[in-house]
């Protein structure tokens, strides 16, 4: 069991404090189940859709998946929170869906 940190704040106590302090979490609002399906939805709704998919680059396609994201999330508590999601984090979240 680890010492107790000393009383009155003496030597020593920004070490202990920083020693046991919580993990921090990602800065970024923590994904939703719902979101996910969303985005999954998304994904597949543009990446299957032969005119929307064909001859785009990689940043025009994401920017469909997001706006359509948005739409299907449109309307639901909490949308205007969660609507402020950018490329970047679609990406990042699809790779960790895809990897399971």
């Amino acid at each position: 069991m680890p010492p107790s940190p000393p009383v009155g704040g003496g030597e020593g106590t920004d070490l202990l404090a920083a020693t046991y302090a919580p993990a921090s979490v990602g800065t970024g609002l923590v994904w939703t189940d719902e979101e996910r399906v969303a985005l999954s939805r998304a994904y597949l709704s543009i990446s299957l859709d032969g005119v929307k998919c064909s001859d785009q680059t990689g940043t025009n396609f994401w920017a469909e998946v997001v706006s359509e994201w948005k739409r299907l999330l449109a309307g639901r508590p909490g949308a205007r929170r969660h609507t402020e999601r950018g490329v970047g984090g679609m990406q990042k979240q699809w790779d960790k869906i895809r990897r399971g």
